[in-house]
């Protein structure tokens, strides 16, 4: 896990490297590169360093052939592509990565992991400009001229060097789904690569190339599902560092807890009172628990909207930071959590419910359950953006449209959540539930066989029921509610749409908006 800053634009010098420090290193408290020219490209790169923690890995990172890396996340399959492709020096997922991309025709679906990279040749050609299939590492670009390229993990550095506002249709989107979930950034002129494509080559993972009718039987389900959580876990324990977990009262780090072979550090945090807290403390050898105080949520708020120049989506990511922070001063640097879950295998219940109970898809309705606005609230352009991203996927039933929306439009949401919060603290976050293997037995299962007892995610509640008990696995989902209205207001929310109302506000307030 890292950040990093490129770009040919002749605008951008070594005047620049102070802004661009302020903005990435966060990201990478192990070590900076300083600003590196390379064919005319200036790269940068801020390291946490977790798999080869050797300085020769150091980024940005040169290969034989003169092509400059820069690298952040992990590619967790690379002593298995290294064997296949006879690369011998192996112990280093950057100089594996690096020697594969040289590979004329690599496919970067063969890649497993979390990953955004930028790859220059030698002559100065922007070879590769990826980011994982499903968005969880931030990729950012601004283009001039389209041939003047600048590019980020972090969009603030971007907008801070060009002097670029923020962008109006982003904020409006922001009120209705506490993201810019159409427009790519908060940022006029700043976009997002897509998820599961390169911004050179375009896109080599699509979701929905692996819709099918072709189900496996309710038994191999669950039997799969079991098997690909051992496995993914397994793939997200590679590190030469020490990896904990982020402990919920929810079943979904409980079963990445107990199906884990390695006794993991557990941490769990929230405001006193908080169901995750009181889960945590019926057994407190359990988890170490911090509850954060009014005073101190408002104060870390205040540090991260600073620093990342957005608004956060939800209050968790508050939370989440403290977490993080304990785990970085006892020397931990990766946090394992169960992010992708409720997209993949229908766990927010009342929307896939509606999904799957609806014969013909209704944009409204959807909205209805999907939006944090009344939808007389939504605009007429957001509607028709939404409307075209659903028209789109024509010949879908209600119930995979819905897990398309989730699955292309809300994860890299949830993860650009996570990332920041921990990359706050200088921590990795790592989420065996979204690894490819998890994605493609969620696809394979009918969606008759998601719910049980009115909840969704019946396979994943069937396998923790084994150790965690039935009323425990079948409970409804709680969520992380935050009644906000006590925390800024020092009174009671009367309404969730009083809450959500409250959080927009004290975010674009501290944006200046």
């Amino acid at each position: 896990m890292c950040g990093f800053f490129v770009s040919n634009n002749p605008r951008v010098g070594e005047h620049h490297l102070e802004v661009i420090k302020n903005r990435v290193n966060f990201r990478g408290p192990d070590g900076e590169s300083g600003l590196i020219e390379h064919a005319g490209w200036k790269l940068y790169h801020a390291r946490l360093a977790i798999i080869a923690p050797n300085p020769k890995y150091n980024q940005p990172y040169l290969d034989k052939n003169g092509s400059m890396l820069v690298f952040n996340g992990e590619i967790l399959n690379f002593k298995t592509l290294a064997a296949k492709y006879n690369i011998q020096e192996n112990d280093s997922d950057t100089h594996v990565l690096s020697l594969l991309l040289n590979k004329k025709g690599f496919d970067l679906n063969e890649l497993e992991g979390f990953f955004a990279f930028v790859r220059v040749n030698s002559d100065g050609q922007l070879t590769h400009c990826a980011r994982d299939r499903f968005g969880v590492k931030p990729l950012n670009y601004h283009c001039v001229d389209k041939k003047f390229y600048t590019i980020s993990s972090e969009a603030s550095v971007i907008s801070d060097i060009f002097s670029l506002p923020y962008n109006q249709e982003s904020i409006e989107e922001y009120k209705i789904f506490r993201a810019p979930i159409f427009q790519g950034s908060f940022f006029k002129g700043i976009n997002a690569v897509k998820p599961g494509s390169c911004l050179i080559s375009g896109r080599y993972f699509d979701s929905l190339s692996y819709v099918t009718s072709d189900y496996l039987n309710q038994n191999n389900l669950i039997l799969k599902t079991h098997e690909a959580i051992k496995q993914s876990i397994t793939s997200r324990m590679i590190a030469d560092v020490p990896v904990g977990l982020l402990y919920s009262g929810g079943i979904d780090s409980n079963l990445i807890n107990d199906i884990c072979q390695d006794d993991l550090v557990k941490f769990t945090g929230g405001f006193e009172g908080d169901y995750d807290v009181m889960h945590a403390k019926k057994n407190e050898k359990l988890s170490n628990i911090i509850e954060v105080s009014n005073q101190d949520f408002i104060e870390r708020f205040d540090k991260m909207i600073k620093l990342r120049k957005e608004p956060l989506s939800v209050p968790n990511e508050v939370i989440l930071s403290f977490l993080a922070g304990e785990w970085s001063k006892r020397g931990g640097k990766v946090l394992l959590s169960g992010e992708a879950a409720d997209e993949l295998f229908a766990g927010y219940d009342r929307i896939y419910k509606w999904a799957f109970q609806k014969q013909k898809f209704d944009t409204k309705e959807f909205l209805e359950y999907y939006a944090y606005s009344k939808f007389e609230e939504i605009s007429q352009d957001i509607l028709d953006k939404t409307n075209e991203f659903f028209e789109k996927l024509d010949g879908l039933s209600p119930f995979e449209k819905t897990r398309q929306f989730f699955i292309k439009i809300h994860l890299p949401v949830l993860f650009r959540r996570l990332d920041f919060s921990l990359m706050y603290a200088g921590v990795e976050g790592r989420e065996p539930l979204a690894s490819s293997m998890m994605f493609k037995i969620a696809m394979q299962a009918n969606p008759k066989f998601l719910f049980h007892k009115n909840v969704g995610k019946f396979p994943l509640r069937e396998i923790i029921s084994k150790t965690q008990g039935e009323d425990f696995a079948f409970a409804e989902k709680v969520g992380f509610p935050v009644d906000l209205s006590k925390i800024f207001r020092n009174s009671k929310s009367n309404s969730r749409y009083t809450n959500y109302d409250i959080w927009r506000k004290e975010n674009l307030r501290r944006i200046s908006l």
